[in-house]
């Protein structure tokens, strides 16, 4: 590792932990940007648990953390070798850390976000999940408050995999990573190969177990430019149930527009923050009229 990315990650780690103190003993804050750690979560695994395509998880991070097109892909199937598995990207982990971005919120208020999204890699010879048998079921690992993994690099794409040197690299600060909230994911979209009832069940059983942890979440809509309408009512019911009491916000993402992205993750932020102003979530439809 250069000195320049040791002093950087350092820098980070050392940043949070000491606004994370500041905050437990109550001491103001000074102008320095809040870090947030964010887990994504979601409907994941092989072509028959989640259909033909995934549902947007990486897209989502993808454009949150290097928004301008040129950044953007759409391609980031968890079907990989072994030897991308047990590379440094992915370090033999079923989740990808996505990095670090500094966003403002529309009241001016800065943040640093760590990103990381928890998945399920597929190996390309067996189609069988890696370390299946000794892994948790997917809706119950997923939502671990805390995460380590030594010298685990940043993911950029998957054009990464294997040939890591050729591309910047960022190590996870200190190798652990302590969970502030989560944003789960629903894709609205009709995917052949996946019913809702599938998406449905696992979706509520996440809630379910990030509630047990007492940590935020928000729910995202993924995929709102091809938004089937009885999948978005079915969304409206599922955080109305009693279990949830309502108190799931739900924010409407298309990240292919990049439309409602940041909004997802300053909600969830805010929420962290106890922000004491009110959250300003636009609807979908209204807000990709600023699009066009």
């Amino acid at each position: 590792m250069s000195y320049q990315r040791f002093k950087d990650n350092t820098f980070w780690s050392y940043s949070c932990l000491y606004y994370s103190r500041l905050e437990k003993q109550n001491v103001k804050r000074t102008d320095t940007p809040r870090c947030i750690n964010v887990v994504v979560v979601g409907l994941s695994g092989a072509e028959k648990e989640k259909g033909a395509v995934g549902i947007g998880k990486s897209c989502l991070c993808n454009r949150f953390m290097r928004s301008s097109s040129d950044d953007f892909e759409d391609d980031h199937n968890s079907l990989i070798s072994n030897s991308d598995f047990s590379g440094r990207v992915v370090n033999n982990d079923n989740f990808l850390y996505w990095g670090e971005v500094m966003k403002t919120s529309e009241e001016g208020t800065e943040y640093i976000f760590r990103v990381i999204e928890q998945t399920e890699f597929i190996d390309d010879s067996t189609f069988q999940p890696f370390n299946g048998v000794k892994m948790d079921p997917y809706v119950k690992r997923c939502v671990a408050t805390k995460i380590e993994s030594a010298e685990k690099l940043m993911y950029i794409s998957r054009s990464q995999l294997g040939v890591e040197e050729k591309f910047e690299q960022k190590v996870l600060p200190a190798g652990k990573f302590n969970v502030d909230g989560f944003l789960c994911v629903f894709d609205v979209s009709v995917v052949p190969g996946r019913s809702i009832e599938k998406q449905l069940e696992t979706v509520t059983n996440i809630l379910k177990n990030v509630k047990s942890t007492t940590k935020p979440v928000v729910l995202v809509t993924t995929k709102n430019d091809k938004l089937n309408e009885a999948y978005v009512q079915e969304v409206q019911k599922l955080v109305s149930r009693n279990e949830f009491k309502k108190a799931i916000p739900i924010v409407e993402t298309s990240a292919y527009l990049n439309v409602n992205v940041d909004a997802a993750f300053i909600a969830l932020a805010h929420i962290i923050d106890r922000f004491k102003g009110r959250t300003k979530i636009v609807p979908y439809l209204e807000s990709v009229k600023n699009y066009y």
